[in-house]
């Protein structure tokens, strides 16, 4: 427990104990007790041009072989004489497994249907729209064979038995979601569907797993769908569905992928069991981010009030500097209004300019008055700071 807390710490090592360090027990060792790795280790060394153990050497020497040391060579200018290992942070824990809401038990009961007769409405309109795409293409390629500058458009290919099947499970989610209390809120036909749970959005995406397409001798594999522009180019299906929640659930992304052995229809509660599960989730996470936000709004909050009262005291730490500085120039200046007064009476009044000389020096004593910052006593001097 001790070397953990101690690979935790930042340490400053000096160019020559790092140097002994590294000649007196293997590097992987040294290294984990800073809490970083081997090659982390040997970066540093190679920045602060230490030379350390080459490979096996460690297994020479405890063979009893001989081995060769090395001298640490003068520090080259540039190169720092200390250095901070800071160890490598821990890796956060895994994410506790998601727990299915009791409404997800709604569902169990729905499976992949055999057929598209009875398809959930937002996937019976996938159907609706690939015919009335189909009958717009002919009807426009009809139209275009009487302009002999226009060229005819390929035909929308049938739906495919890999986009009937991608059809019958994307409607089973959807029917399931909807049986366990969640809503379909977007559905387009390439299959990246938004759910809604507990009033939060749940991207989720089904749709083909694809995989590189070799190259046929016979030429040009068969259409394995009739939109191919949906999916990237140069590849295949791979006869299996991929289904993921791209809405990240505790820092994790969940995805499922057909095999020959496990379909769909194998992990629809689970599937669904994480999709209404993602609901509680999101408002938890939404409730920390908020609460986050919060505080980093007081702590803003405390920094400007904190910063406020060091210039409020920075301002009053002047302003009492300045009075001290005035009381200062206040006794001087009394000095001098003393001698001049001596003055005058040795050499009697007389007028200069729009006053006489016992004038100019009550003139001048107001002044230095104001200057006095004790003048209305210590409470109001410090209620003026």
């Amino acid at each position: 427990m001790e070397t953990e807390q101690l690979s935790r710490q930042v340490r400053r090592v000096s160019r020559d104990e790092l140097f002994e360090l590294v000649w007196r027990r293997p590097m992987s060792r040294l290294a984990e007790e800073f809490g970083i790795s081997g090659n982390g280790l040997a970066k540093i060394c190679d920045r602060l041009r230490i030379p350390y153990p080459p490979r096996g050497y460690w297994a020479k020497k405890d063979a009893g072989k001989p081995v060769t040391t090395r001298d640490l060579p003068p520090r080259p200018a540039g190169v720092p004489e200390w250095v901070d290992i800071h160890p490598t942070p821990p890796m956060p824990p895994a994410p506790p497994p998601i727990e299915f809401p009791p409404e997800a038990a709604l569902a169990a009961d729905v499976a992949v249907p055999e057929t598209i007769d009875n398809l959930h409405p937002k996937i019976a309109a996938w159907l609706r729209q690939h015919e009335r795409e189909q009958r717009e293409r002919e009807q426009e390629n009809r139209r275009r064979k009487h302009d002999p500058w226009s060229f005819a458009k390929p035909l929308f290919e049938d739906l495919t038995p890999r986009d009937l099947y991608r059809f019958r499970v994307t409607s089973a989610i959807c029917t399931a979601v909807e049986r366990a209390g969640g809503k379909v809120a977007d559905a387009p036909i390439r299959g990246k569907m938004v759910f809604v749970v507990s009033s939060h959005k749940v991207a989720c995406t089904i749709v083909e797993k694809m995989v590189q397409q070799p190259v046929r001798p016979e030429g040009e594999a068969p259409k394995w769908s009739a939109y191919p522009e949906h999916h990237q180019s140069g590849l295949h299906s791979s006869g299996y569905l991929r289904v993921t929640i791209d809405t990240y659930l505790n820092r994790r992304q969940y995805q499922w992928i057909e095999t020959s052995k496990v379909k769909i229809s194998d992990l629809l509660g689970e599937i669904v069991g994480t999709i209404i599960a993602a609901g509680p989730i999101l408002a938890e996470e939404q409730r920390r981010r908020e609460e986050s936000a919060r505080q980093s709004r007081e702590a803003e909050a405390r920094r400007r009030e904190a910063q406020r009262l060091r210039e409020l005291d920075d301002g009053r730490w002047r302003q009492f500097r300045a009075r001290a500085i005035d009381w200062e120039e206040r006794g001087r200046l009394l000095e001098f209004v003393q001698e001049l007064q001596r003055v005058l009476e040795t050499e009697g009044d007389a007028e200069v300019g729009e006053k006489l000389i016992s004038e100019w020096i009550e003139w001048a004593r107001a002044k230095i008055a104001a200057l006095d910052p004790l003048r209305n006593g210590a409470r109001e001097f410090f209620k003026s700071l």
